[in-house]
């Protein structure tokens, strides 16, 4: 279930929805499937107990009033460049969204608790040395082709994420601590981890699971080939069909009335929507101005200047028909700011690299053009329990970085104001594609020019700059990074991924402490333990400067259009915006009344600008245990 994420813009269009509100779906559930019978109760068939296994009691994840129907549509910046779940170039905001919408894995966690739930499968077991894992797959687990979810799925699954030929390091990486997985019946498959891992069992329960049936027999580069622009067979509650993918325009995501998990108590209240349209828009103001028109449904509003300025003079924002409003929640946050390839000179030189930081004026940014929306970035876990105290924060001070500089051997200035070191200037690429970056990017290319950094300024679109970050073939780029609820800094600052293509260590970094801190992370079964090592490794990344740092906003800040039933907390407790693809839905009096509002030029009432349900002490989702500090693997 797609209940996290990160990502871009997003918005829809409202006559759509008003439309489908109207005769919103009633549907019957088909009920469980039986097990086979062909299957021993011991080996997960017919007559399965769950004597001596582990499993949780399912309670609604959505809200109660949620009602079936309607559309909701979102706009990206640019159309993918693959819709894959796995292999080179596959992690974008995109294909996680989609895939968590349209795949399921063997287990996943409750977005309020982190405790682990069923999802393929029903129970689970883990052995005394915490290396081997069970499953139980659910003998209703049917993929939209028909065909029942069996073991071989995963260990097909699997077999594909370690083909190096799906030119998948970071995959390779984590689960190449696992030996192939076995199926022991067709319910029943067990993996044994090859050394002792916290993370083992999280990261393999968790798994997108593919059918065996379509992948078994490709290879990595085959895969490529094939799903590059279309899913296989899918398990969750949408899918996306070929005939709804308009390349360069749109995809279109339909909610499965066959979904074979709508009885699960799980699952009530949640997937309201019948479709969710992605559609291109790829300039940032016009996707602005379609949603003051009413065109588009729903944002994440990426300018401080139209949340605190511009919206609250719109006269739809005013007469309650279109909200503005900020979800807080403990959602992790993300690194932002310019990522620095420290592979080639000049910023291979850690002096250079803490001098751009001394030249990022934030504060005066963050105050001037930002309305003090934001918070400085002085950390790789920033407003978590991860975060270093040690890092000491790095302020605007041209002084301190002159001194970087000359220190670094650039002393000499030429005629035309930029430093020169042995005839090279010291002029620096910084790639980017929003232009909504331009006028903090603009600033820092002058603070820089003042102390004789050249800075070249390099707009693409999204695509090329991921498919450049991905080769490496950058000096710096403006990147904004989603984060995860449990930490995994193997994947992005191990040495051993910092010379390979296609993964998240983009910068090249490497040290040999690091890499001793990650394989200590992964025996520390406390969570306690946990936090202290990753502080450790966020003070060394942080004082290494493999990025200049940003901003982060606290919270998620939306706007809508105000037709949406949404539960009391607006997200859940670790999610992010993107919940409300899960948990949202279109309410018919709601669209009716906005429609008469619009029509009659007359007001609605206006929703509270701010929702802190997860702030309030003793506030938790009703059946739900309090949130426990880290995954219950022991």
């Amino acid at each position: 279930m797609v209940l996290s994420g990160c990502g871009f813009g997003v918005g829809g269009s409202p006559s759509t929805a008003e439309e489908a509100a109207d005769g919103a779906v009633e549907e019957q559930s088909a009920g469980p499937a039986p097990a086979a019978f062909d299957v021993s109760a011991e080996l997960g068939g017919e007559g399965f107990t769950g004597e001596g296994w582990q499993t949780v009691e399912p309670y609604p994840l959505g809200d109660p009033r949620a009602i079936r129907g309607g559309t909701i549509s979102t706009a990206i910046r640019e159309f993918p460049g693959n819709l894959r779940m796995a292999g080179t170039g596959h992690n974008t905001w995109l294909n996680y969204t989609i895939g968590g919408l349209c795949y399921q894995s063997l287990l996943t966690l409750d977005p309020n608790t982190l405790e682990f739930i069923p999802q393929l499968a029903t129970h689970w077991k883990i052995s005394d040395d915490q290396m081997t894992f069970q499953y139980r797959i659910d003998p209703s687990a049917r993929w939209s082709d028909g065909k029942p979810v069996v073991a071989e799925d995963v260990v097909a699954t699997w077999k594909l994420l370690m083909d190096p030929t799906l030119q998948d390091p970071s995959a390779q990486l984590v689960y190449g601590k696992f030996n192939e997985p076995v199926a022991k019946s067709e319910y029943i498959v067990e993996v044994t981890a090859k050394e002792r891992n916290w993370r083992n069992f999280l990261y393999f329960s968790t798994m997108t699971i593919l059918p065996a049936h379509e992948i078994g027999d490709l290879k990595g580069s085959e895969y490529l080939d094939k799903y590059n622009f279309k899913l296989t067979a899918v398990t969750g509650p949408y899918t996306l069909r070929e005939q709804d993918i308009d390349k360069g325009n749109s995809l279109i995501l339909t909610r499965r009335r066959d979904f074979w998990a709508e009885y699960q108590p799980w699952y009530q209240g949640l997937y309201n929507f019948d479709k969710i349209r992605f559609v291109v828009v790829r300039d940032a103001q016009v996707t602005y101005e379609k949603m003051i028109k009413g065109e588009l449904d729903y944002w994440l509003i990426p300018k401080a200047e139209w949340w605190a300025k511009t919206l609250p003079e719109v006269p739809a924002v005013q007469k309650g028909w279109l909200v503005r409003q900020k979800i807080y929640n403990q959602a992790p946050n993300g690194v932002s700011g310019f990522a620095i390839n420290m592979r080639n000179a000049p910023l291979d030189d850690v002096r250079v690299r803490k001098a751009l930081q001394y030249l990022y004026d934030r504060e005066t940014l963050i105050a001037k053009l930002a309305y003090n929306e934001y918070l400085p970035i002085d950390s790789y876990y920033p407003g978590s329990v991860y975060a270093s105290p040690l890092n000491e924060p790095i302020r605007y001070d041209p002084r301190k970085a002159v001194a970087l500089l000359e220190q670094a051997g650039w002393t000499e200035v030429g005629t035309d104001g930029v430093r020169v070191r042995d005839g090279q200037r010291l002029s620096i690429k910084l790639s980017y594609y929003s232009e909504l970056s331009e006028k903090f990017l603009t600033s820092f290319k002058e603070s820089c020019a003042e102390v004789g950094v050249e800075i070249l300024l390099d707009r693409t679109n999204p695509e090329t700059l991921w498919k450049n970050l991905m080769e490496r073939k950058f000096q710096m780029a403006s990147i904004a990074w989603g984060a995860l609820v449990f930490p995994n800094p193997e994947t992005s600052f191990h040495s051993r991924l910092a010379d390979q293509n296609d993964n998240n260590n983009i910068t090249g970094f490497k040290d040999p402490r690091v890499d001793e801190l990650c394989a200590q992370y992964d025996l520390a079964f406390d969570q306690e333990e946990r936090i202290r090592i990753i502080r450790e490794i966020d003070h060394i990344v942080y004082q290494a400067h493999p990025y200049v740092l940003g901003w982060y906003l606290p919270c998620q800040r939306v706007m809508y259009w105000n037709k949406f039933g949404m539960p009391e907390y607006g997200f859940h407790k670790t999610s992010e915006w993107e919940d409300a693809f899960a948990t949202w839905w279109v309410d018919p009096e709601k669209s009716r009344a906005l429609k008469e509002a619009r029509k009659n030029d007359t007001a609605l009432p206006i929703p509270p600008l701010e929702i802190r349900y997860w702030e309030k002490e003793g506030n938790e989702v009703a059946g739900v245990r309090k949130a426990t500090d880290g995954v219950n693997v022991e």
